[in-house]
């Protein structure tokens, strides 16, 4: 027997729910988990390289959507050797080497570099990996020579990307799992369920939590559009060119679009740059049920900020109040805008056309892009058209708030937002 089971099997049977536990527990080839969100798989997946490491003795190849989610499974894995008391012979950032000298290692999301490797193949996140396709010919070869495994994870995205084409797929040879929150608090796992409903429309928590797909179909900007798009903002190839972006010739300029809410809606900022004639998404926040004093104080806040170009707010129906106040006191950054039809018509136009010509660029934040891809486009009587969701409790928040800066920073005021 392998000596490491006696270490493994007590701890894993002491930290872990039963739908982990038959996760792990699942010896095939090539398996596949559609999961909620927020249930403890990366600490799963973690203990489950470890145990591919140790047990099955090959290499362990995780690819993530993102730097970021890469570095959350490789911490779990120093904290399950911790927890068992073993130390790593080799322990550096991306790359962990264990007492029998096979290691896990943390394999890159650029896929003309994700090749040369071997053993196991992990793909967490999949769905909400950049160039899915192309990562998969890349590093799905890696189990070749040892005759290795694939595992697939992820939480659902939309019904064309790689990962719904394999879980959804006739093949048989994949074993497939499929944990929705429901089954996560079936089994013993702490979450309040009423509380997490209150926070997501219907449509994003069924994707979020109970792992439906969004169906893209009929998006107004659909996924292909989006996908060359998407950059990782923790990656490296996205540092090196903020490096060599010209800073030391001035501060960067920054354009925010504030799509307001504060019920049933959020309120969405949209923080974009303009660099070489493309406009950059920085980063986009969701303020849920948000005090309409609080939000007043942190746009005020942005507002202030001296790298704040313009600051361009929705100011139709309960955004009036907060425009008014936030014009008086800034009334050179201020712009206001209503939502007539023929507005939200240019806007909608101009950042899809954006997409066709890969003029903006967005980071992988899945909610941003599922806010996007639930856009529909749809004619009205009067010749017009309407850009809504498919369900009339969501209305595209972060879409709104990205087409709101995009608006004004390419078309309605040209202005440069390159470094000055």
């Amino acid at each position: 027997m392998n000596k490491y089971i006696e270490i493994l099997a007590p701890y894993i049977k002491k930290i872990l729910y039963s739908y982990q536990l038959k996760f792990l527990a699942d010896d095939s080839r090539w398996r596949i988990v559609n999961k909620s969100r927020q249930i403890g798989f990366s600490l799963s997946l973690a203990l489950d390289a470890i145990s591919g490491a140790l047990v099955r003795e090959r290499n362990q190849l995780i690819v993530s959507a993102s730097k970021k989610n890469a570095e959350v499974v490789m911490n779990y894995v120093r904290w399950h050797l911790e927890g068992m008391n073993m130390l790593a012979a080799v322990d550096k950032e991306g790359f962990i080497e264990l007492a029998n000298g096979k290691h896990l290692m943390v394999c890159s999301t650029n896929w003309r570099t994700a090749r040369g490797f071997n053993g196991d193949v992990y793909l967490d996140e999949f769905a909400f990996t950049i160039r899915d396709k192309e990562i998969w010919q890349a590093i799905v070869p890696s189990i070749t020579a040892v005759s290795g495994r694939v595992t697939v994870v992820s939480t659902p995205k939309s019904r064309i990307d790689k990962f719904w084409q394999i879980y959804d797929g006739k093949s048989s040879k994949w074993s497939k799992h499929c944990i929705t929150i429901h089954d996560a608090i079936r089994d013993g796992f702490p979450v309040d369920i009423d509380e997490l409903r209150e926070l997501f429309d219907p449509e994003e928590f069924a994707q979020a939590y109970e792992c439906i797909p969004l169906d893209t179909a009929e998006s107004y900007i659909p996924y292909t559009l989006i996908e060359p798009c998407i950059y990782d903002p923790l990656s490296e190839a996205f540092e090196a060119l903020v490096l060599s972006m010209p800073e030391s010739k001035g501060k960067r300029s920054y354009v925010y679009g504030v799509d307001i809410g504060r019920t049933k809606d959020e309120t969405a900022v949209a923080e974009t740059f303009r660099h070489d004639m493309v406009t950059w998404c920085a980063g986009i926040q969701s303020w849920q049920k948000m005090p309409f004093r609080t939000q007043k104080e942190r746009l005020l806040g942005l507002a202030g900020n001296p790298c704040t170009e313009l600051l361009v707010i929705d100011k139709g129906g309960i955004g009036m109040n907060l425009h008014e106040d936030l014009a008086f006191a800034f009334p050179s950054k201020i712009r206001g805008v209503s939502f007539a039809p023929a507005v939200k018509e240019r806007m909608a136009k101009k950042l899809k056309i954006a997409f066709e010509e890969k003029k903006i660029r967005i980071p992988n934040d899945p909610s941003l892009i599922s806010h996007i891809l639930s856009i529909r486009r749809s004619a009205n009587k009067t010749s017009t058209f309407s850009y809504n969701t498919e369900d009339s409790e969501h209305h595209g928040d972060k879409f709104w708030a990205l087409a709101l800066a995009y608006d004004w920073t390419c078309g309605n005021k040209i202005i440069d937002f390159r470094f000055m």
